[in-house]
């Protein structure tokens, strides 16, 4: 059965088929022979009946005359019969008399199988009775011959049996067939049109099977068959798509990939990771994976390897390429696939992000212009110094040092001369610094130099210190070449000493900064070490600086007008003066702010300022009628102001927008401006000059102008300083002066205006020298608009 199970489903069926209608027909001729064997027993005790009637009477007659040989002769009759086994005939008293029994015969079945069909035909007894006169002769016993019984039964039912076998058989048979037809032969020519199906080819078959089977079970069957077909080609191609979408992601991938199995041997790589590693594939999957690393890197990568759990993890190592060390970021994920895990290793070239780290921590502490330490590594190398000098006995010093008016030779130079400057400024101090000395920019013209245990003595350790300043003062003092132009400088310099250090490193360079704000103040190109006493008026300074940032921010300033005169005590102008008056400290003089201003870089904005008022004033007194066309407004401009690009559009501006005739504006620059750049300074006042805008040279005779570069500026008005003027009177060489003035004014076709006329007397000595045009306390100060409209022009 299992051999026949195990084969095609129409032998399957045929087997069963059969096997059942054998089973159920034998079962069907049990059930007849069963029936027939009842319905015969009926009949064999009515044949056994009717036979023991026939011999009773003879036997009881037999038996009454004791006539023994009549009675087995009578039993002997009986045992004629095939169906009689064994006859026994017993007295009254139950002695035995005769019996008979059946000759040996062979039978097809055997006395067990017939005893238990027909058990219940055991024996049949009857009484021997004689009616006349009546008289019980005894009993007469017959066993029936069961087996011949039987045989005769089954030979009346085999050929019933037979036929019905035969029927049935054929009858599954013709089954088998039928079933064939509809189901296996339908279901082989599906399985092999399956199993010869291509790739996005349609479940074909014949016309017939359609024909036959549309609506059936194996109709539906095709229809299923050909949907998940359907369905399967759009998933493998979905598969594909995916899987060529993977193999694309993986080739094409900007990191590198590598796949490792359980045992770190590498199964895969893709192109990146072949251009990264410089080698094939073949040569990388015949690698071991820690060949490919350095040494330095592998220790650590292997420990993450092993213990890597599911979490992916990413790891700093470095490759070996080419006999060089390669930096790459590894992300390092682990995944278990049919029981056995696996090792994905995307890598990254960081080789330009550690490069730009290191380009970042060059600019973060590196100055980009100078290419020196910067002032955040300034600091950073002080504070390990204050953390080591705990115990240190020696001092330290930190030294600050800024080139005097840098931002005028910035500004007239343009800011490519200026950091060429710097550079040269820079490469000249290291070359007269040791090793151990740190120099640095701290910003701007501003450099810091770190000098570490430079001694125990205080007063040695200063003289040492003036000695090293006073070195590089003189590097500083020597010609730099700058662009085109040759330019000198000199630089200032404060200083300050420490060892056992209790303050930061902001308050120590706040201390060296203290002292070089000392230093300028005490007329520049010098050097002046910290004392505590600095610190008040660096504060001083300080909150100078913060008071000047609010009052330019708010526009806190106002405009006063000081009064020019003739020697006809006609009015000929005014010059603007700019006036602060802070709300905590009152009016503060120009002498004081001014320079301040310059120095922090808001002196344009001011100038700016200045400018835009006092033409809106005149504008205004023009419209109102009170100002004259012939008369000027002097307005002073300062060196760094005129030397900007934007100085020259900028009056431009303003003088269209408020209407102001160019011949009422009078600018007024310092002859130390000139010394600067003469060629791009003249350029610029012949401009203005072509403008219509009047120039005069304020503070004549405090310079240092030359008489040749003089004689070829476009200028229109010498002002004598009020310090000449001042002193006209009692010294002989302050008259000179003004003579000298007077007298080349003249031989320049010059105008000259003296300034600082406080008396009488000043005026007439001037007028006896032939300066006519004044300004001073003599003829009015400096006021407001409006009195200045009240006291000047409407009187």
């Amino acid at each position: 059965m299992a051999v026949g199970l195990s084969k095609s489903l129409f032998i399957k069926q045929a087997i069963l088929v059969l096997i059942l209608a054998v089973f159920l027909s034998l079962l069907g001729s049990v059930f007849q022979v069963v029936e027939s064997v009842e319905a015969r027993k009926e009949k064999i005790n009515s044949n056994f009946d009717e036979l023991l009637a026939v011999v009773e009477r003879p036997l009881a007659e037999a038996l009454f005359r004791l006539d023994i040989a009549f009675a087995q002769q009578q039993v002997d009759s009986l045992s004629l019969s095939p169906s009689i086994a064994y006859v026994e005939v017993h007295d009254e008293s139950g002695a035995l008399l005769v019996k008979t029994k059946e000759k040996v015969r062979d039978f097809t079945v055997s006395q067990s199988l017939a005893d238990s069909v027909l058990s219940d035909l055991e024996e049949y007894k009857s009484g021997l009775y004689m009616e006349a006169p009546k008289f019980y002769a005894g009993t007469l016993s017959v066993i029936p011959e069961k087996r011949y019984l039987l045989d005769n039964i089954l030979a009346e039912h085999l050929p019933i049996l037979t036929y019905n076998l035969f029927k049935d058989v054929l009858l599954a048979s013709l089954i088998s067939l039928v079933f064939y037809f509809l189901v296996t032969y339908p279901l082989t020519r599906l399985n092999d049109a399956l199993s010869t199906l291509g790739r996005n080819a349609k479940l074909s078959l014949p016309k017939s099977f359609f024909r036959y089977h549309q609506s059936d079970e194996l109709g539906r069957l095709h229809f299923t068959f050909s949907q998940l077909l359907e369905k399967l080609n759009i998933a493998l191609g979905d598969l594909e798509r995916s899987d060529s979408h993977n193999r694309a992601v993986i080739e094409h991938a900007a990191d590198g990939i590598f796949l490792l199995n359980e045992n770190y041997q590498i199964t895969r790589v893709n192109a990146a990771a072949e251009h990264l590693l410089k080698m094939s594939s073949e040569d990388i999957i015949s690698s071991s994976l820690e060949s490919l690393f350095t040494v330095s890197s592998w220790g650590g990568l292997s420990k993450v390897l092993d213990g890597l759990q599911v979490m992916p993890q990413t790891f700093e190592a470095a490759y070996q390429v080419e006999g060089a060390a390669l930096p790459v970021e590894i992300r390092i994920a682990k995944y278990t696939i049919k029981d056995k895990f696996e090792i994905l290793l995307l890598v990254r070239d960081v080789s330009e992000r550690k490069e730009a780290e290191a380009h970042i921590h060059h600019l973060a502490y590196y100055d980009s212009v100078t290419k020196l330490p910067n002032r955040q590594y300034i600091i950073e190398q002080l504070d390990n110094l204050l953390s080591e000098t705990e115990q240190q006995q020696e001092y330290s010093a930190v030294v600050f040092m800024d080139i005097d008016r840098f931002k005028v030779i910035n500004d007239s130079l343009g800011h490519s001369v200026g950091d060429q400057l710097l550079r040269c400024v820079a490469v000249q101090i290291s070359k007269q610094i040791s090793s151990d000395i740190t120099l640095a920019r701290m910003g701007g013209d501003e450099f810091v130099l770190l000098l570490k245990y430079f001694g125990s003595d205080r007063s040695q350790v200063e003289q040492d210190l003036k000695n090293f300043v006073e070195s590089i003062q003189f590097a500083c003092q020597q010609v730099k070449q700058a662009g085109n132009h040759d330019v000198h400088i000199t630089a200032s310099f404060g200083a300050t000493l420490f060892k056992n250090a209790d303050d930061s490193a902001e308050v120590i360079l706040k201390q060296a900064d203290t002292a070089l704000y000392r230093a300028k103040e005490s007329g520049r190109n010098t050097f002046s070490l910290y004392e505590p006493d600095m610190q008040v008026a660096s504060d001083a300074r300080l909150e100078m600086e913060k008071a000047l940032h609010n009052a330019t921010e708010r526009k806190l300033f106002e405009l006063y007008y000081q009064p020019q005169m003739n020697h006809k005590n006609e009015l000929i102008g005014a010059e603007a003066l700019i006036r602060w008056k802070d709300e905590h400290r009152g009016f503060i003089s120009p002498a004081e702010f001014i320079p301040v201003a310059e120095e922090i870089g808001l002196i344009v904005e001011i100038g700016e300022w200045v400018l835009e008022e006092a033409l809106s004033q005149v504008a205004t007194w023009l419209k109102e009628g009170k100002w004259q066309k012939s008369w000027r407004i002097s307005i002073n401009v300062s060196p760094i102001q005129f030397q900007q690009i934007g100085f020259l559009p900028m009056l431009k501006v303003l003088l269209e927008k408020h209407d102001v005739p160019p011949a009422c504006v009078d600018l007024e620059i310092t002859e130390n401006m000139l010394l600067n750049d003469l060629s791009s300074s003249l350029d610029k006042m012949n401009k203005i000059k072509d403008l219509g805008v009047y120039l005069s040279i304020d503070d004549f005779g405090t310079g240092y102008s030359s008489l040749k570069y003089l004689k070829s500026l476009p200028v229109d008005r010498l002002k004598i300083d009020q310090s000449f003027v001042r002193d006209l009177l009692t010294d002989k060489s302050d008259e000179a002066i003004v003579l000298a003035v007077i007298a080349m004014a003249n031989a320049l076709n010059m105008n000259v205006l003296a300034e600082g006329v406080e008396t009488l007397e000043h005026h007439n000595r001037l007028e006896e020298i032939h300066c006519y045009n004044y300004q001073g306390y003599h003829f009015g100060r400096p006021v407001p608009p409006s009195q200045f409209v009240t006291d000047f022009i409407s009187k």
